[in-house]
């Protein structure tokens, strides 16, 4: 058996868990973003629960790419390595579903909260070249949290690659993954800029793509699994401590890092069941994180966090950020039944 085995409805079951940590994590762990007057209050009162949730958070975006590199190593388990076509084929698919959450937002931006920013660019482009640019994710002006969108097409365009290095010699592509990691992040940390396209980025986060590969393709014995998981968590919980008390800014290769063991732990914990509403969550997290920065950052954060009440500020962004994904996944798929006909 493989190391890790990933039902469908159990990785949907986790990328509804890892939106909402993202959530969580762009409410409560970036404090610096909240500006006044907006602001919350603890649930627990002078315990930063929030804050610490928040901080962890982060993890979702190496669980969102573990889950990929995994669902694409596991959908070509026996049979041969897929052409270019089909990783180009699901790009384009990937951007089908991006452009009308990118429209929406450049039309209500452009009308309602354009505005020019500290280095002189207008966050909404108009100009054509930027417009396009935006459009294929190579910037990201109008949301920064948008920079996923290039780094996982670049990540979904070089799998057949990565998933030929997993078959050939997993041990030798991974140890190239953490050299990959460690470079992206001394470019990271250098501020080392490469233009349009995010080396660093894809350096970086290629690492979890990778891991979700080699879990997908690596057999191994019967592991006792609970206790395995029970192991992981502990260990990424005192980790995460200690981190948080000695090396903060060390904090996202951290949680890299840690993306394996609590992906692991988090699909051996899970009951046995259907897709449920953490599933269907899931589903719709490609949405939901597009949508969400523009309610909690951009165009009505006062509003988002007028409730005070954390779990009440949590709720307006996620009501806020749902009620616009389900009428525009609602035409889309109304748009591909009129397409398939």
């Amino acid at each position: 058996m493989s190391l890790l085995a990933i039902s469908r409805a159990t990785s949907d079951r986790l990328k509804g868990i890892a939106i909402l940590l993202m959530l969580a994590h762009h409410l409560f762990g970036l404090p610096s973003l909240i500006e006044p007057p907006a602001a919350y209050t603890p649930l627990i009162p002078g315990m930063p629960l929030e804050y610490w949730i928040g901080r962890f958070g982060k993890i979702c975006v190496a669980i969102f790419l573990l889950l990929s590199g995994y669902g694409f190593a596991a959908s070509a388990a026996g049979g041969a390595v897929p052409g270019w076509r089909y990783y180009a084929g699901k790009a384009w698919r990937f951007l089908l579903a991006y452009w009308p959450y990118f429209l929406l937002a450049w039309g209500i931006g452009v009308t309602l909260f354009q505005e020019r920013m500290a280095n002189g660019n207008l966050r909404f482009p108009v100009e054509p070249l930027d417009w396009l640019l935006n459009a294929l994710t190579l910037k990201n002006a109008m949301a920064f949290e948008w920079w996923f969108a290039e780094t996982y097409l670049l990540l979904v365009l070089l799998s057949g690659v990565l998933l030929r290095g997993v078959r050939a010699r997993w041990w030798l592509l991974l140890a190239g993954s953490l050299a990959a990691f460690a470079a992206g992040a001394a470019m990271d940390a250098g501020g080392v800029s490469t233009g349009a396209l995010s080396i660093s980025n894809l350096l970086i986060w290629q690492l979890p793509w990778v891991c979700g590969m080699v879990l997908a393709t690596v057999t191994c014995p019967a592991l006792p699994a609970r206790a395995l998981a029970i192991a992981a968590l502990a260990g990424t919980g005192l980790g995460f401590a200690l981190v948080e008390r000695l090396a903060a800014p060390a904090m996202t290769p951290f949680l890299i890092l840690a993306a394996p063991a609590v992906t692991f732990a988090l699909a051996s914990l899970l009951p046995a069941a259907r897709a449920g509403v953490l599933g269907w969550l899931g589903q719709r997290s490609l949405g939901l994180w597009l949508v969400h920065p523009f309610f909690c950052y951009y165009f009505f954060q006062s509003a988002i966090y007028a409730a005070r009440w954390s779990p009440l500020v949590f709720a307006a962004l996620f009501a806020a950020s749902l009620a616009v994904v389900l009428p525009v996944e609602w035409l889309r798929a109304r748009m591909a039944g009129t397409g398939a006909n």
